[in-house]
């Protein structure tokens, strides 16, 4: 039986024997053995708050009652799950010795202030892309553990991260540059969202979909080649999660009478977050600025002449690859026009 199946079961159900005769597991080739490859219980549509095991365990008695928030498949579930999760295993890295670390020395000025300004601005994020799913974990009912095992390899990949930029921040001795007040209100709002759904969304669907334009872009204008391999390696990490957010969304939406109705709640509660929709999804101005002098080589009127296209053509590519992830998700070509162009419309400053 696949283990994706749509079902729906209840907690205090029993569900088998625990003699019963079940079907070996199955190993790959190499004799490794994924979670595709056992035979589980299906997915139930929803679950009873309660009980602190895996689905399709032998009950005698209902579990005790928890506290946990999400209960129904369509808040949390992707269908990619199990290979996520064995995609993030295999392509773990180490910050202290995977990077080129002396080759990020003897940076010109101009480039590692730029540079320290925006890895500034990228560390403020991370810490959001970290806690976001650490505090949303326990509320998952365990009948949807592998959604909770991915979030776990998330929470790793994003602490890495913040290790990484530090230490390339500190690497010729700049450090961290201003703090955004601005970034971090929005940050804040981010970080206090009950509603894992939305909070998904605003996390993985937006917010690090345009990380991973961002980091293509800085694999292209990175000064060095330990930056370069920051990116590259975070490029791929970044692109789990995304894939894990519209794969999760795909879920919801399919579930719905009416997929727009959905998508328009979304749109009343960005509507009403400008400013913070922006600071998620979108780059401060400042942020801009250093990226176009990465971009051009420098300060001087003829870098920024260079610079400066590309950060405008950069900023156009966001939007498409926003508007092309939201109708992967199954938004309506109407729904996801209307959340492309409340960001633009809420990312003043724009160059």
């Amino acid at each position: 039986m696949d283990p994706q199946d749509r079902k729906t079961e209840s907690d205090g159900t029993a569900v088998g024997s625990a003699t019963a005769a079940r079907p070996a597991a199955h190993l790959e080739p190499d004799g490794s053995l994924p979670l595709s490859g056992l035979p589980l219980a299906p997915v139930p549509d929803r679950v009873d708050p309660a009980g602190i095991m895996f689905r399709g365990a032998p009950r005698t008695q209902p579990g005790p009652a928890m506290p946990y928030s999400i209960t129904q498949r369509e808040q949390v579930w992707a269908d990619n799950l199990h290979d996520l999760i064995e995609r993030a295993k295999r392509r773990q890295w180490n910050a202290s010795t995977d990077i080129p670390w002396a080759a990020g020395r003897n940076v010109a000025p101009d480039l590692e202030d730029a540079l320290a300004g925006v890895l500034t601005w990228m560390l403020q994020q991370e810490y959001a892309a970290w806690y976001l799913p650490a505090k949303f974990i326990g509320q998952i009912h365990p009948a949807y553990t592998e959604a909770s095992i991915f979030l776990s390899t998330q929470v790793v990949d994003e602490s890495r991260h913040v290790e990484a930029f530090l230490k390339r921040l500190y690497l010729n001795g700049v450090g961290l540059r201003e703090v955004s007040p601005g970034t971090e209100s929005s940050i804040k709002g981010l970080l206090m969202q009950e509603d894992f759904a939305r909070a998904s969304f605003l996390l993985h669907v937006l917010g690090e979909g345009t990380f991973t334009d961002l980091f293509h872009l800085l694999i292209e204008i990175s000064p060095d080649d330990a930056t370069r391999q920051i990116m590259v390696r975070s490029l791929e990490d970044e692109a789990r999660h995304v894939a894990y957010g519209v794969g999760r969304l795909r879920t919801q939406l399919s579930a719905q009478k009416d997929p727009d109705l959905l998508g328009q709640q979304f749109v009343e509660a960005l509507e009403g977050r400008l400013s913070f929709t922006y600071e998620v999804s979108g780059l401060p101005p400042q942020v801009q600025e250093a990226l176009a002098i990465l971009a051009g080589g420098g300060r001087s009127p003829a870098a920024q002449g260079r610079g400066v296209p590309r950060i405008r053509q950069f900023i156009a590519e966001l939007n498409e690859n926003r508007k092309r992830r939201l109708l992967q998700a199954s938004f309506s070509e109407q729904v996801a026009e209307h959340i492309s162009q409340l960001h633009v419309r809420s990312s003043g400053g724009l160059m």
